[in-house]
């Protein structure tokens, strides 16, 4: 008699299929503290700056009245390069990858956790063969992967710093040039850290989660070529009210790793999006070893719909 193939194991909160919400937090909440203080020490290097305010008889309005600071090209440009190091030892140093450590690299793990649990329930070759996570995360091409995560992340972190410096020495030389008050310097530079905490808050809700879909596309993909495993990935959005329409329709589908990663890659899908795969079995038809998986997703869906759960809800199908 046939062994009944055994489901493939969906996400526990339907509203966070990534499971990484708090993480994203953690990291958003980290991004704060360091811009923070990136904030503070572009203020500091402004009170080295003498200033005094122009002597005009003919001013009226205190507020208006411009300053004038003594600053030469030497000052200006170490005050920069010391604001330039500031935000590169805290957001891009690479004998401190915090984010990576801390935040992706948990992430990664959680979905080659994830993906090792899913395989092995659904592939009795798979589950043969893996002894177990950690060894999965000892072996070659994991390491491969992993290495591949990092450098992604590098360059990252080395773009939001870079887009840091330039903003707040834009900030803070456009305010000496136009004579402001230093307290209006001062309150602009942290305007502009406001700013770009918000950035970065984008990547820490966008990469996080990447990780953890990434290892999961991974070692699908790895099971599949070493264990022969015939499968797809089904999309699995959080049908939100803030889940963009694009992403509400592939609810339930089934897709190709290669076709999930390639739309991941274009027009900004993977930012800010809470989806997830999972990796399920087919036949020679492509349809799913296990039917019923894909219709309660498809079931979810229709009563979200029904809640009307948000502007996606609005879309015809």
């Amino acid at each position: 008699m046939a062994t009944k193939p055994k489901p493939p194991i969906l996400p526990a909160n339907k509203e966070d299929p990534t499971g990484v919400d708090r993480l994203e937090r953690g990291a958003m909440r980290e991004f704060g503290r360091r811009i923070r203080k990136i904030a503070r020490g572009y203020v500091k290097l402004l009170d080295r700056i003498p200033a005094e305010p122009v002597v005009n008889k003919t001013a009226t309005d205190t507020k208006a009245r411009r300053y004038s600071f003594r600053l030469d090209q030497y000052l200006l440009s170490s005050i920069l390069e010391e604001g330039a190091s500031l935000v590169d030892s805290l957001l891009a140093d690479p004998r401190d990858p915090w984010f990576f450590e801390a935040y992706v690299v948990v992430s990664y793990r959680r979905g080659t956790a994830q993906a090792f649990a899913n395989l092995a329930q659904q592939s009795p070759a798979y589950l043969a063969g893996q002894m177990s996570v950690a060894d999965i995360m000892r072996s070659d091409p994991y390491r491969r992967r992993m290495a591949l995560v990092q450098a992604r992340e590098f360059e990252e972190m080395k773009g939001l710093a870079g887009t840091v410096k330039s903003n707040m020495a834009r900030a803070l030389t456009d305010g000496i040039g136009r004579g402001l008050n230093p307290r209006s310097i001062a309150r602009n530079l942290t305007d502009q850290a406001g700013i770009e905490a918000r950035r970065a808050n984008r990547i820490a809700r966008s990469e996080v989660p990447m990780a953890l879909r990434r290892a999961r596309w991974d070692e699908s993909d790895e099971g599949a070529d070493r264990y022969g495993l015939r499968g797809k990935q089904m999309h699995l959005s959080a049908l939100s009210p803030t889940t963009r329409a694009t992403h509400a329709a592939r609810h339930g589908n089934l897709y190709t790793t290669d076709q999930v990663r390639d739309w991941y890659s274009r027009d900004g899908n993977s930012i800010n999006c809470k989806c997830s795969q999972t990796f399920v079995l087919v036949d020679e038809n492509g349809k799913p070893l296990v039917p019923a998986i894909q219709q309660r997703a498809l079931d979810t869906k229709r009563v979200m719909r029904e809640k009307h759960n948000g502007p996606w809800a609005d879309e015809e199908e």
